[in-house]
Formats: C-alpha cells, structure tokens, sequence
C-alpha cells in the first residue's frame, strides 16, 4: 500500500493552477485553492504562471516535459465534469466523489455548497488533502470524508458508516482514477455505487482508451503519457473501449447516457485555443445512469 499523496493529484492541482491564473475572460473555470496544494517546485512553477509575460513560456516548458496531453487534456475535462455537476446536483440528494485528489469542488463550485458531500479517496491522499484544508481555512457543514483504498475496502460499508443516506438519490463523480485500477476492482466499484442508493443516480467517470494499453489504437501523445505515468511509479493499468462502454455498462446495470473525449469537448466549449490543441481523443469523460434496484425507475432526472 502507498504511503504517500498522489503526485498525479498534485499535478492535477497545478494544471488547474495554471488555467486559474489565466484572465478571467480566457479561462474554463477558476480554482481559487490549486495553489494550496503544491510543493517545492510546483509551487514555484505555479506562481511563475500568475506572470502574464511568463506565463505562456511556462505552459510551453511544462508541455516540453510532461508532453503535449496531460495539460490541456486535464483542463479540458475538469470543466467538463464542472458543467456536469453544476447541471445534476441540484436533483441529487447528496454527492459521493470518488478519488477526489486536491480538488475542490465542494468549496468552489455554487451547486455544492450546501449539498451533502462524501469525498473517498486513499487514505494518504486524503490525510494531504484534509491537513491542507485546515491550513487555508476551508469549511464546508455538508462534507465528510472518506478513507478507501478501492482495490482493498469495502466502498459501501465506509461510506454508510460515514453517513451516506441509502434512502436518497446520490450523484457520484469518478475522475481520474479508473485507468490507475485493475479490471476487478472497476467492476466491484460499480456494482457497489450501484447498490448503495435505492432510489437510484448518476454517475460521471473518466476513462483512458483501452486501446493505448494494448497499443492497437495510437494516439500521438500516448506513448509518451503511458511512459511519465509508469516513471512516477502511478501507472495507468485499465481502460474502456467506446464502441464497446454502453455494452458493458448494461452488464452491470446501467444505461450510457454519453460519452466523450476531452478533444471533442474542446471543440464544443469553442476553446480550441492553440493553449489546448492538444486535448486528447484518449481521455473520455462518460455519464451514466443506474436505476433502484428495487423501482427499477431513476430519481435524478437524465442528462441531456
């Protein structure tokens, strides 16, 4: 078992980082709390950012390491998935965020705010993350916090003991962890979230092409992604086929309500900026919908 915060979720805080310090008018969203959670050097790099005559080059020199999809692609798909929120919570009677890193989103996002929240994630990470809210202050009435280790715990028995209301809807939001499990462990973390509420919900969730795993589908940047994730010792070990997602989804007692990859979302939000060009068509965001086992009717309204 790791016994560190994850450097991914650290990264992701930075990448937030750098769109927050763009303009206002030329930004997918603002993390006001990104820079909270970065150390040493990421911090430095960070703040370097806030410069307006050095914050292109740092954008470059960042992509010149990390390559040409981790960056664009991530702010990509957090706006996405803030959108998304920001549409269904308002019907969801409480909000599960599994694998919640160092993001915020039930301090800076308005359709949070006063929702009950369950943030599960590694209990490393979630030790970071907890210690550095209680540093700047943050403070939600609505939220608890979870410790799971999703290929070891017990996901449902957890989060009831924490609170979680099986008798009312629940949106969960799933971004960036199912290509760092293992096939089993994406499966159980489904029929889980499944069982939990039996009034039924949604559930967003990120995947990476199974393609670029087994390297019959290429994509540009891959090869280059695939090998900075394994260097960091965070390894992406699953992903999910488009053609075949709905199918499987059905197995498992859901319906697909869409899919999309962070470079078609791009172009729909029209921020094909040259700043995000390379959004990757290998990262998806997905929404699915799971009705009451026991109704067999949803109580969260279906996404558009």
């Amino acid at each position: 078992m790791k016994d560190r915060s994850s450097f991914t979720a650290e990264t992701m805080a930075l990448q937030r980082a750098f769109e927050s310090h763009r303009p206002a008018d030329d930004r997918l969203f603002t993390d006001v709390y990104a820079d909270a959670f970065l150390r040493g050097p990421l911090r430095a790099v960070a703040a370097a950012s806030k410069v307006p005559i050095l914050r292109g080059l740092v954008a470059v020199l960042y992509d010149a390491i990390a390559g040409t999809g981790p960056r664009p692609s991530a702010i990509v798909r957090s706006r996405v998935i803030d959108d998304l929120t920001t549409a269904l919570a308002p019907k969801a009677g409480q909000i599960v965020i599994l694998g919640a890193g160092f993001d915020s989103r039930a301090h800076r996002l308005p359709a949070l705010v006063s929702k009950r929240v369950f943030e599960v994630d590694h209990p490393s990470t979630q030790r970071t993350k907890r210690r550095i809210i209680g540093q700047i202050g943050l403070y939600h009435p609505g939220l608890s916090y979870v410790p799971v280790d999703f290929e070891r715990d017990a996901l449902d028995k957890r989060l009831v003991a924490g609170g979680f209301d099986r008798k009312a809807s629940a949106l969960y939001l799933w971004e960036g962890v199912t290509n760092y499990l293992t096939a089993e462990a994406v499966g159980r973390t489904l029929t889980t979230v499944r069982s939990l509420s039996t009034m039924g919900g949604i559930l967003i969730f990120t995947y990476v092409h199974a393609g670029v795993l087994d390297g019959s589908v290429e994509f540009p940047e891959a090869r280059r992604w695939l090998a900075s994730v394994r260097k960091i010792g965070e390894p992406w070990t699953f992903g999910f086929r488009p053609e075949t997602l709905g199918a499987y989804l059905d197995t498992q007692g859901y319906t697909l309500e869409s899919d999309i990859s962070v470079a078609e979302a791009r172009d729909r939000l029209a921020a094909n900026q040259r700043r995000l060009q390379g959004a990757s068509g290998l990262y998806h965001v997905a929404v699915a919908r799971f009705d009451s086992p026991a109704r067999g009717t949803a109580r969260l309204d279906r996404t558009a």
